[in-house]
């Protein structure tokens, strides 16, 4: 770690996702991306933030971020030839150099560091293979090109607990700390609208939120209103007809306010869900199956929980959160006050500023397998023609 006595640390995070619109996050990458460095920015934590941005959304724009960001172009990014990315984070004079993408970080992220005279670090988004919903998490390798970034980076930052026992089984050479998903507290009513819709809030081209919707259909009684917030492909508004399409929204928490619950009947456990943190943020009651649940600490205080391989009990645990309100009014303020005490964005950019600091350079030397870095130097599928398209079309995008 360079000496950085009487100056804030400069953290670069590096990274290519679809998940923004603009800074409008979409999906929970991009959602951790944004609020996480904009606290770290904000707060009292001598912490000087900045972005390499990859923003593989055709439809995205570059104004009105809270912190500096400058635009890459997929060419730049994915190329074999990494001297405009080298050039870009040398101008940065980075402190710390933060990777989300394990196989940017395997094919480059060592080259980048030492080019920089800084620390890595690996932000683990968990074994999660396609782009498009995890926020540039590498391609589809089945955990070889993750292993080998665990084992390259000079610390190791992870959302769950159950990744931070993957990252030391794997051997991390240096410290591995856990930064969970957070949220912004909100003043709300706890308990929600008692007359509003059921809402369900989510990257809904993410297939595990897709097949979660298809759930929820099957089970939810006709004449209970749904509202659905997030981007979503119009074939899946198409088959499911009677929610309510609001898609991606400026203000989710001033959607929030009006619904009765938030609903999350997923079937898998990723760990942390975003969408149920926003639940909790705006006062809202939880109505979600334990898989959904997995990584929240005392979820028995905030949500009704389906234990139903189907969710099929969904309809009855609305029951009974529409016939106690005082239920309502208590998962509401029992969720909230665990986003304040223990899961706001600020709470966890002062853990994330201590682990950054605290990183030492352990890998200089370390190189990567040949078959992590054959796998790494393959874009992933998400990167199509369409985004090649939109370059060949705009340009590269200046920075904001």
């Amino acid at each position: 770690m360079p000496d950085v006595t009487g100056r804030r640390l400069r953290v670069l995070a590096v990274c290519a996702t679809d998940g923004f619109l603009g800074p409008l996050p979409l999906n929970a990458a991009a959602v951790r991306a944004l609020e996480l460095n904009w606290h770290l920015a904000e707060g009292d934590h001598r912490v000087e933030v900045s972005m390499l941005l990859c923003d593989l959304n055709p439809a995205s724009f570059t104004t009105g971020w809270p912190f500096p960001v400058q635009y890459l172009s997929p060419g730049d990014y994915y190329a074999r030839d990494r001297a405009r990315l080298t050039q870009l984070v040398c101008e940065a004079r980075p402190d710390v150099l933060v990777i989300p993408d394990s196989a940017l970080l395997v094919r480059a992220g060592r080259q980048l560091a030492a080019a920089a005279g800084c620390v890595l670090v690996y932000e683990m988004h968990g074994r999660v293979p396609a782009l498009s919903r995890t926020g540039g998490l590498g391609g589809s390798d089945d955990g070889v090109v993750q292993h080998a970034a665990i084992r390259l980076a000079d610390a190791v930052i992870t959302l769950t607990g159950r990744d931070t026992r993957r990252a030391i089984d794997a051997g991390a050479a240096g410290q591995v700390r856990i930064v969970p998903a957070g949220a912004v507290p909100q003043p709300a009513a706890a308990g929600g609208n008692p007359l509003g819709p059921v809402v369900f809030a989510a990257d809904c081209t993410s297939e595990t939120n897709q097949h979660a919707l298809r759930t929820l259909h099957k089970q939810m009684p006709e004449e209970v209103p749904v509202a659905v917030y997030g981007r979503y492909p119009a074939p899946l508004g198409r088959e499911l007809p009677r929610f309510t399409w609001h898609g991606p929204v400026s203000d989710l928490h001033a959607a929030l306010i009006t619904a009765s619950a938030g609903i999350a009947p997923h079937g898998e456990a990723p760990g942390v869900r975003a969408q149920i943190l926003a639940y909790m943020s705006a006062g809202l009651p939880v109505i979600a199956t334990r898989k959904a649940l997995t990584g929240f600490p005392h979820p028995g205080s905030f949500a009704l929980v389906s234990e139903t391989p189907d969710a099929s009990d969904l309809p009855h645990l609305l029951s009974v959160l529409r016939q106690g309100p005082t239920l309502g009014r208590r998962l509401g303020r029992c969720g909230r006050r665990l986003i304040s005490s223990e899961l706001s964005w600020a709470r966890l950019a002062a853990r994330a500023a201590s682990a950054y600091r605290d990183a030492r350079p352990r890998r200089r030397d370390a190189t990567a397998p040949a078959v992590a870095r054959r796998l790494a130097e393959h874009p992933p599928p998400a990167l199509t023609a369409l985004h090649h398209r939109s370059l060949a079309r705009d340009g590269p995008r200046p920075a904001c």
